[in-house]
């Protein structure tokens, strides 16, 4: 919140530092441990929830190993046109919302928001049950604890700066990487001999059950198992979604990075369902099924008649823990990313738009973060009740985006020659996404899905009363800015310059842009001080944000907007003869800038008396009136008052004052001599000054009249 201060780790940084989008994107590389640790993770729940949807027609996980496989390539390729298409980042929302219309953008976002939270909660609770198992029975109950204090931790290190975090994690990702390709390729290799023999079981019980159940059967049970299994998909919308944090080239950095992300799922997911039906794994009391597939893989691992498979076994699944709390990061990452571009098209508070000194949104880690907590507080950070909540939110997204595609190449066909081969990726895309979806909802909803659907109903809700909010305040600005700008010449034109008296009072304006708001600011001000006042300088914070932090050139833009209004307001008192000048600065924090702008104007002109602006509407106030808006303006006002500096904030009732006298109260004492002037004697005197300026001279008895008396 605006008006809690959280301490610094460093000043704002300068934005327009050449070096600081390359200090601060990610590589390829880095971006696939950052974003891509949500999918490898999924490896630790999603595959098992697969096969255990098969139990009893186990033959079938061959089919399934070659199509998750399949159908995340087809997924991925679908995002790759994402990244190509929207280079700025915003992934599944902004495609939503640019091809389908702002509403279905506003069910995207909300979706993701919420499927980030539970990515979150599930995946530090999952993590901290895999490294439990190992411990004795007695830690098990003191997991929630270790689960807020992970949770903690990461919002901690994500405050510090999304490349930060991930450098912190990266050797947890590497483990995880090492360990399992050689745990799954032992596994495949010792027993590649034993292929012939599971082709020829699969085609055995495929006959059977088609004979005794029908192939309709078959395959609604695989595409049921699909569905079960929807959490390994998860992590795809990160990478389209955080394009924009990329090295550039972004669409070459971003689709190189969902090539190995779809390449490392398809490999770890494919191989542990297939080796599942390769080592005839069953679950057991107490034990995850990796955990019995990792045991058998290394049942004979010996070095110099050492046994140390077991030793093996525990090391792979402790790689796979912790790689679930880097799974966790990547929610707290991405779902700020998710609120801050919602923030910038109005439908969350615009604070969410805000960057830290670390360039990270830190209402949004604060919000995500603290959200996750409270689930796992009310779970009990239970994984059976986690998972029945996870894995259908990201679907309406991936659903809205392909058919947002799809809708997009369509319309393109008459301008794009290869539309035929990305309408049909999109398309395949849609039916697969849609299918999942569809049969996720309906197998999980009476189980806990309910809750999910609601909460990112109550999301969409909200966000469209906010969206209503900031309209109704676009409106009233609008009329404002029709109003005010009416006493501007239509040709502004700069009169001479007019030189500035640093020794005298000063008139010191915060605004934002030329608009009605500043006009009526100053006018109020030249009113009242301008008797005095030598001097009119505006002070501009050109804020940066998740609109703006795209790259130098959108801070280039930023800053010529920014100039251009200050010019206006220069030209504006030039022309009605007032000495004026503005100082300009750009940066994360808006306090901040306000506050350095204030110095400056200080050392240029020490009289200084400083103004703002400030839009009353009696009708839209209501009791969150201070989480949509941060009334940043009080806080610098009290910060000048304390260095000895006077600052107005000057209202603009845009729908009149009220005309209802005040109530009051209390007993009021005054002083017993205290004589009013009443109105109607102001009104007598002015009607006899008037009378008297405006009647003729009468006739003197003493005086000549005569033609030849002199003029009076």
């Amino acid at each position: 919140m605006a008006w809690i201060r959280l301490p610094r780790f460093r000043r704002a940084v300068n934005v327009f530092n050449p070096k600081l989008f390359e200090s601060l994107s990610l590589a390829a590389f880095l971006a696939w441990v950052g974003l891509g640790s949500d999918a490898l993770s999924s490896s630790a729940y999603g595959p098992p929830e697969i096969y255990y949807a098969l139990k009893g027609h186990e033959y079938l996980a061959v089919f399934l190993a070659i199509g998750i496989p399949v159908s995340v390539f087809i997924i991925s390729a679908g995002y790759k046109q994402v990244i190509a298409l929207f280079p700025d980042g915003g992934g599944g929302y902004h495609t939503a919302s640019t091809l389908l219309g702002p509403k279905a953008g506003l069910v995207s976002g909300s979706a993701l928001i919420v499927d980030y939270v539970l990515t979150a909660a599930i995946s530090v609770a999952s993590g901290t049950e895999t490294l439990l198992s190992s411990l004795p029975s007695y830690w098990y109950s003191e997991r929630i604890l270790m689960d807020v204090a992970i949770l903690l931790f990461l919002i901690f290190i994500n405050l510090r700066g999304m490349k930060e975090s991930i450098k912190i994690l990266l050797p947890i990702f590497m483990a995880f990487v090492a360990t399992h390709i050689i745990m799954l390729g032992f596994g495949l290799v010792s027993h590649v001999g034993d292929i012939p023999t599971i082709a020829h079981n699969t085609v055995a019980g495929a006959q059977h059950d088609s004979q005794l159940y029908g192939w309709i059967f078959i395959a609604a049970l695989v595409m049921r198992a699909f569905s079960l299994g929807g959490g390994t998909y998860t992590g795809l919308e990160a990478v389209a979604n955080g394009v924009h944090i990329m090295r550039e080239p972004r669409i070459q950095t971003g689709q190189r990075t969902m090539t190995l992300l779809a390449t490392s799922l398809s490999l770890v997911a494919g191989s542990l369902i297939f080796l599942y039906l390769m080592y005839h794994v069953h679950e057991h009391q107490g034990q995850t099924l990796n955990a019995v597939l990792y045991s058998a893989i290394t049942s004979d691992w010996t070095i110099a008649g050492i046994h140390f498979g077991p030793t093996a076994t525990v090391i792979t699944l402790v790689t796979e823990g912790l790689l679930l709390y880097i799974a966790a990061n990547t929610g707290i990452i991405t779902a700020p990313i998710v609120m801050a571009n919602m923030a910038v098209d109005r439908w969350l508070p615009e604070r969410f738009s805000y960057l830290s000194d670390r360039f990270v949104s830190r209402n949004g880690i604060l919000l995500v973060g603290f959200a996750a907590v409270v689930i796992l507080l009310a779970t009990g950070g239970h994984v059976s009740i986690l998972v029945v909540l996870y894995s259908i939110n990201v679907f309406i997204t991936f659903t809205l985006t392909m058919a947002g595609l799809s809708r997009h190449w369509f319309t393109q066909r008459h301008h794009e020659p290869r539309w035929k081969g990305r309408l049909t990726i999109s398309v395949l895309g849609f039916i697969v996404t849609a299918s999942i979806l569809a049969i996720t909802i309906f197998e999980k909803f009476d189980a806990g899905g309910w809750f999910t659907l609601l909460v990112t109903l109550i999301v969409v809700v909200l966000g469209y009363l906010i969206y209503r909010h900031y309209k109704s305040i676009r409106k009233i600005t609008a009329e404002l800015d029709e109003t005010m700008l009416d006493v501007v010449p239509e040709h502004l034109e700069p009169g001479p310059n007019l030189p500035l008296d640093p020794r005298g009072a000063t008139a010191v304006f915060f605004v934002s842009r030329f608009d009605g708001l500043g006009l009526h600011t100053l006018l109020t001000a030249h009113r009242m001080v301008g008797g005095f006042v030598k001097n009119y300088v505006f002070l501009l914070a050109g804020i940066v944000g998740q609109g703006e932090f795209k790259g130098i050139k959108a801070l280039e833009d930023l800053k010529v907007y920014v100039e251009a209004e200050a010019n206006q307001y220069m030209a504006f008192c030039r022309n009605e003869g007032m000495a004026a000048t503005w100082f300009a600065t750009y940066s994360t924090d808006r306090i901040l800038a306000m506050e350095e702008l204030a110095d400056v104007a200080i050392r240029y002109f020490p009289q200084s008396i400083f103004f703002a602006g400030r839009v009353i509407d009696n009708r839209s106030k209501g009791p969150f009136h201070g989480l949509l808006h941060d009334e940043v303006s009080f806080i610098v006002q009290d910060r000048l008052q304390h260095d000895g500096f006077s600052m107005m904030i000057v209202p603009v009732h845009v729908h009149g004052i009220p005309s209802q006298p005040p109530r009051i109260e209390l007993p009021i004492s005054m002083s017993p001599d205290m004589e009013l002037v009443q109105q109607e004697d102001v009104d007598k005197e002015g009607s006899k000054a008037a009378a008297q300026a405006s009647s003729p001279a009468k006739a003197d008895p003493t005086v000549e009249t005569g033609p030849d008396a002199p003029p009076r």
